[in-house]
């Protein structure tokens, strides 16, 4: 109960859904290539809830307010909705960018075994990403909703949110393209996967700790404290 008292449900959760995670990879022999796509799910994950936060703050919030604009709910959702579209359009071809990569460097640099198609292993690689989007969903509701972050929530902060919490995933891409080119008796053992989840689950834990700050100031704190 402590815990949750100091950190919320949300953060807790997110470490709960890694942590399983962890237990699938060793239960399931998942593969860094299989991890690594994973993250990616839960990158596509983090921007379905991104627009579904600026909706509902659009409905029931205004995340357009400030000294020179105040829009209605309904022009406030009709601009959601544009800004969705437009930023929704840059994040998936980001998104497909990162995807292309990761199947490039597998092939060039196998980040798993020969045979480790992803085509193969969709269901695993999709079904573990639920985990984690069942915490981003406990996140939504237990913060957002309840703890009422859509009241005080800005678009920009809701636009960016995304691409600040695929920091860790490209993060760990990075890392595991640099091992494994360099290093590849260490980045094909467990251990470094093993690094790889808790590296990224500590970075992912600290975004989300700022993500609740950012969303709960309120406009006039976040002009003291930004």
């Amino acid at each position: 109960m402590r815990l949750i008292e100091r950190y919320g449900i949300g953060a807790i959760s997110l470490v709960v859904a890694n942590t399983l995670l962890l237990y699938l990879f060793f239960w399931f022999d998942v593969t860094l290539f299989q991890l690594v796509l994973v993250y990616w799910c839960e990158c596509a994950w983090i921007g379905v809830f991104s627009a579904i936060k600026l909706i509902i703050a659009s409905i029931a919030g205004d995340p357009y307010e400030n000294s020179w604009v105040h829009l209605s709910s309904g022009s406030s959702l009709f601009t959601s909705v544009l800004v969705i579209g437009f930023a929704g359009a840059t994040f998936l071809t980001l998104l497909g960018i990162l995807l292309m990569t990761i199947l490039f460097v597998n092939d060039t640099l196998p980040l798993g075994n020969e045979a480790d198609d992803m085509l193969n292993h969709i269901g695993l690689v999709v079904g573990a990403s639920l985990l984690l989007m069942a915490a981003h969903a406990i996140s939504l509701v237990a913060n957002y909703l309840v703890g009422g972050e859509f009241r005080t929530a800005r678009a920009g902060a809701l636009i960016l949110l995304p691409f600040r919490r695929c920091l860790a995933l490209l993060f760990a891409v990075i890392v595991s393209v640099v091992f494994v080119a360099f290093l590849p008796a260490i980045a094909n053992t467990t251990v470094f996967a093993c690094l790889v989840i808790v590296v990224k689950v500590a970075w992912d834990f600290r975004l989300h700790r700022n993500e609740r700050r950012v969303l709960g100031d309120s406009p006039k704190e976040m002009a003291v404290t930004g």
